[in-house]
């Protein structure tokens, strides 16, 4: 079986939205709720948990266990670090922590803590690169200006490295496909324009992801 994972709210209902799923067939599990049924042939559950590291890798952890899966694809957003655009598509082919480090005696990252993932082969347009990992929200436009002038890593969010992680203790195959909805914002009221813009981006970028993206991994 092939495992789905989402987790912001507003992500979900955009899979919900799309995919005619209704909350009636959803079942709860500790971390969320999920859907079991066939996609292209193919047995799935999508499920979905509640944001960040702890969250996200307990629900990863628990979908092997229950399903045996043999593959997970994480679905969803992040936020731009490199110079990309809004609604470049990213499968990265490493993932890395970035808030385990002391930052004021040692680089954000180190060798040891990348993750490689393996390549895929599909024809649609996508970034290949590093997707950082953090329980931080990047909205800070200091801490944004010390990844991209410090690292590179090309877009962040809060669960990527942790599931990729779960994946390879378990040897089970990992695909991530982010799609960049917002970036940090220089000003006092930059983190409120950078939700609106995050909001504005969500169901654009999951549409694109779930009819041009998911289909290809499967």
């Amino acid at each position: 079986m092939i495992g789905i994972l989402v987790t912001s709210k507003i992500e979900w209902e955009q899979v919900l939205k799309l995919y005619n799923i209704n909350e009636i067939n959803l079942e709860k599990y500790p971390y969320g709720e999920y859907y079991k049924g066939n996609l292209f042939n193919k047995e799935i559950v999508f499920f979905r948990s509640n944001s960040r590291k702890v969250y996200s890798s307990g629900a990863v952890q628990y979908m092997i266990d229950k399903f045996e899966l043999e593959k997970l694809i994480f679905i969803g957003t992040c936020v731009m670090v490199d110079d990309l655009d809004y609604g470049d598509i990213i499968i990265p082919d490493e993932v890395v922590e970035y808030d385990l480090t002391i930052r004021e005696i040692q680089p954000l990252i180190s060798e040891n803590m990348i993750i490689k993932l393996s390549p895929v082969n599909i024809d649609e347009d996508y970034v290949i690169g590093m997707i950082g990992t953090s329980d931080k929200a990047l909205v800070l436009w200091k801490d944004y200006l010390k990844l991209k002038e410090e690292t590179n890593i090309c877009a962040s969010d809060l669960e990527s490295a942790a599931v990729a992680k779960i994946c390879k203790i378990n040897n089970v195959k990992c695909v991530i496909i982010k799609g960049v909805t917002d970036k940090p914002i220089k000003g006092e009221d930059g983190h409120d324009e950078q939700v609106e813009v995050f909001e504005e981006n969500v169901p654009k970028v999951m549409k694109n992801i779930l009819e041009n993206y998911l289909t290809e991994v499967l």
